[in-house]
């Protein structure tokens, strides 16, 4: 809240009539600065300005934790809409306002603006998770678009608490108390106000504001009275007056229809504080005349700084090298010449990609190092191919396995009988269980190529089956790839082109700085009039304010390097097109493999099952 006059304003017009006519005013000045980056963040809070005289009066609740702030919120809204926690307070700053589609917008602190439905709300408040607070780290406020009668005409902000130790006065961000109409300062009953908490209202007091205390929880302390008239003598000249409420009573009789109990929660007094505050209109004007002054002086600051500090400069330099330096579009020249020559060689590689592709591996291999040669289908069918080459290499290794254990038996049977395994027809011997136990095994495993050499067989004709659509969807993925590149040389082709054309504005705008010079004028040439008109809600001090800073603002001079910059400006700059013929040089080499390049030619055969005669 700002700094406003508690005295009558006399011999003025209705706000409602100022208040629609200034902020048109000050629609008109932030079209026109927020042209320019440089002062991006100024415009931004003359915006915020134009959006709180448009909104609904705004009612900030704050207070320490656990004195039943959101529970307080939840009572006006008749139903549990914000998440209270008993170990998690509101960890956000939640603007509740009047919307028909009931919805939550998160501000984030880059700028980023996200909708979430309604079930998000406990996630983006007071949530417990690792998700949660990473959220609300990054968060700076919440808006929750309610449809609500009461937020037709005010918007509440149900604050996190505020921070207060030891002896110092407690925290709470000064650009939000600045911005709204009305502060509700919640204690709870038989919970006196804390040292720290008196020390802020102390500095607000000297503002000129003057909190309402909401004394909460009258249904948990039958000495209530007492405690008000003792917190009165504390600090009740630092505040506007007292209303005891009973949150939780409130809620519980929204809920159940209950007018005893709606009765009984006093809560009738708190809407009556409510109205008052969204009909003071000529408060909220004068209010918000007062922000706009105080944002003059931010802005004079930063044109006083502007011509001696980039951009400003480097803006300038920039528009002189192309007036002022001949080699300066040379070098330009070169170095997009060899970017487009990068983007030539990338050409090349892309074109011959497959050119060495004659094996299902050189293929696996070739995709793998090139990303544009990836997506879903492409996947799909690699994973496939991998699968076959393992399966592959599965039935090798264990076709190998059992002609190693074959290899070694009938070495063993011939050291012992003099003859090998398939010939062996020998009588009873102690050593013809030891072999038949091992020709057993060895048909085991031979039993074993044969499921894994079916499953290879298997494999290999899913990759068959897709091998020949895999390779014209792979020919499509390089012609895209081809084509970005082209587009690529055209996109920087186009640059140079809007590089120029950049600098040709330069010259009928002055220079990027432009839209400031205009915005002097309109400042002196129409804002000013309509504030010192004298119908307008203003001290004469006030007036002196505007008209100082105005006259500072006006006497920057931002025009001497920009009409420099316009009189030498020329047309040096080389705009002929950079040629890119690598779509002749570099045909698309066709991807053509067939069966007998996919299948492994190379796999063993299935081993024979034994079938050695034991003679008795």
């Amino acid at each position: 809240m700002t700094n406003i006059d508690n005295l009558p304003i006399e011999n003025t017009t209705s706000a409602n009539n100022i208040l629609p006519q200034f902020v048109d005013h000050l629609r008109q000045l932030h079209g026109i600065i927020v042209q320019n980056t440089y002062v991006k963040d100024t415009a931004k809070h003359l915006n915020r300005i134009i959006q709180d005289a448009n909104n609904e009066t705004m009612i900030l609740i704050v207070g320490k934790e656990r004195v039943g702030k959101t529970t307080l919120v939840n009572g006006l809204l008749g139903r549990q809409v914000l998440s209270v926690s008993d170990q998690h307070a509101t960890g956000v700053n939640t603007f509740l306002r009047y919307g028909e589609n009931e919805e939550i917008k998160a501000y984030f602190l880059d700028g980023v603006v996200a909708t979430f439905d309604m079930s998000k709300l406990e996630l983006l408040t007071t949530g417990d998770t690792f998700a949660s607070e990473i959220l609300r780290e990054h968060l700076d406020y919440l808006e929750v678009y309610l449809k609500n009668d009461l937020l037709k005409s005010v918007t509440i902000i149900d604050s996190v608490s505020l921070e207060a130790g030891g002896g110092e006065m407690a925290y709470f961000p000064e650009a939000l108390m600045n911005r709204v109409d009305e502060i509700f300062w919640v204690l709870r009953s038989g919970s006196m106000a804390i040292y720290p908490e008196i020390l802020l209202m102390e500095t607000l007091k000297n503002k000129g504001v003057e909190p309402l205390c909401v004394i909460n929880g009258i249904d948990s302390n039958e000495n209530t009275e007492m405690f008000i008239n003792s917190e009165r003598e504390r600090f009740g000249h630092l505040i506007s007056n007292f209303v005891a409420i009973s949150a939780t009573e409130a809620l519980e009789a929204k809920q159940t229809n209950s007018d005893e109990l709606w009765q009984k929660s006093q809560y009738e007094h708190l809407i009556t504080e409510i109205q008052r505050v969204a009909e003071n209109s000529d408060k909220k004007t004068y209010a918000i005349i007062i922000r706009f002054l105080q944002w003059l002086e931010r802005f004079r600051f930063e044109l006083t700084v502007i011509p001696q500090r980039d951009p400003f400069q480097s803006a300038v330099e920039n528009i002189e090298k192309y007036a002022g330096d001949t080699q300066y579009e040379f070098s330009r020249y070169q170095r997009d010449l060899t970017i487009v020559t990068e983007y030539e060689q990338e050409y090349e590689q892309v074109a011959n990609v497959f050119k060495n592709v004659q094996t299902l591996y050189q293929l696996l291999q070739t995709i793998s190092q090139n990303d544009y040669l990836q997506d879903e289908l492409v996947e799909s069918f690699t994973e496939k191919a991998i699968y076959y080459q393992l399966k592959v290499r599965e039935y090798r290794n264990m076709q190998s396995e059992y002609m190693r254990e074959y290899d070694r038996l009938d070495a063993q049977h011939k050291k012992i009988h003099g003859k090998g395994l398939i010939k062996a027809i020998f009588g009873q011997h102690t050593q013809n269980d030891f072999f038949k136990e091992r020709v057993d095994k060895l048909n085991e495993q031979q039993e074993l190529c044969i499921a894994h050499f079916e499953k290879v067989h298997e494999t290999e004709t899913l990759i068959l089956q897709s091998i020949q659509s895999v390779q014209s969807h792979l020919m499509d993925l390089s012609r895209k790839r081809l084509a970005r590149i082209e587009q690529k040389v055209q996109e920087l082709n186009q640059q140079r082109s809007r590089e120029k054309h950049q600098l040709q504005l330069y010259a009928n705008k002055l220079n990027e700085f432009s839209c400031l010079i205009e915005a002097q004028g309109y400042m002196k040439e129409k804002i000013q009039p309509f504030l010192m008109d004298e119908h307008m809600p203003l001290r004469a001090k006030d007036i002196e304010m505007l008209k100082e800073t105005i006259n500072s603002i006006v006497s920057i001079d931002l025009t001497n390097s920009g009409l420099l910059a316009r009189s030498q400006m020329n047309k040096k700059m080389e705009s002929t097109a950079i040629p890119f013929e690598a779509q002749q040089k570099y045909p698309l080499h066709t991807l053509a493999l067939v069966e007998a390049d996919v299948k492994s030619n190379d796999i063993p055969e299935i081993p024979k099952k034994l079938d050695i005669q034991y003679e008795e």
